[in-house]
């Protein structure tokens, strides 16, 4: 794994947020050498899950955050009644609270996608239509943290581009986003800025569950979604102030 992966990850990830304790990954996807690190399983009926891709120049999304070219890719396809989408997801190793971390690349927007957590794996067939998301709709105006519960959808929260210091969210650019959730409250990140600093959003329905991807649009399917450098991080004792460059380094050796 090449270091300016893993300190891009850090600087935007999961020590971007100054709390008060050092996140320690115990999931990581990075596509290392151009392979899956990860075994990702399909949701809500169709066959698609996580994939590797190697860029090459030209493409839109080559210059990814670590430089190294590999990227995972979510490519939504036909469900019934679903139009174009995917849901793919890993264990998070028996973790219920966790922050769940990564680069995603906007494309041109015209998906919904982000990132998922406390996904809901019981059901082999259909998998994940119970979960927790936080999505950058279609157009890359709008920002919803959302509750599915067996599909129906719940809008608990949302931004807009506007909110963020930036003003805006730019086409075929790589972002971090990131969602943690900590017993019956969840915060969300975009892009460094927490959408949530002026209190958590609370909700109990999903204590436990998988961490994952999505990107859906209801009338148009084949459309990838790029995302790298996806971290599982969990609470640690610890006190970031007093962590080391060198203690930081050993938590991401393989």
């Amino acid at each position: 794994m090449q270091l300016a992966k893993v300190f891009l990850g850090i600087s935007a990830g999961a020590l971007l947020t100054a709390s008060a304790a050092l996140a320690v990954p115990v999931v990581q996807e990075h596509v290392t050498g151009g392979t899956l690190d990860q075994n990702w399983t399909a949701g809500f009926g169709v066959s698609n899950k996580m994939a590797a891709e190697t860029l090459l120049p030209g493409h839109p999304a080559y210059n990814n955050p670590s430089g190294d070219h590999t990227v995972a890719v979510a490519i939504n396809s036909s469900a019934p009644d679903s139009g174009g989408i995917i849901a793919t997801g890993i264990d998070p190793m028996g973790n219920a609270d966790y922050e769940w971390e990564g680069w995603i690349f906007t494309g041109d927007g015209s998906t919904r996608r982000g990132l998922f957590v406390r996904g809901d794996p019981s059901n082999p067939d259909n998998a994940f239509t119970s979960n927790y998301q936080f999505v950058i709709e279609a157009g890359l105006f709008q920002f919803r943290f959302r509750k599915l519960i067996n599909s129906a959808p719940t809008t608990l929260a949302s931004w807009f581009a506007t909110d963020l210091p930036a003003g805006v969210v730019s086409q075929n650019t790589w972002y971090p986003m990131k969602i943690s959730a900590i017993g019956n409250e969840f915060r969300v990140w975009f892009a460094g800025h927490e959408f949530t600093s002026g209190g958590a959003i609370v909700d109990s329905d999903l204590a436990t569950g998988w961490v994952g991807v999505y990107n859906f649009r209801f009338d148009l399917g084949g459309v990838p979604f790029y995302t790298d450098d996806l971290i599982l991080s969990v609470p640690d004792a610890t006190p970031a102030a007093n962590a080391t460059w060198g203690q930081i380094k050993t938590l991401y050796r393989r």
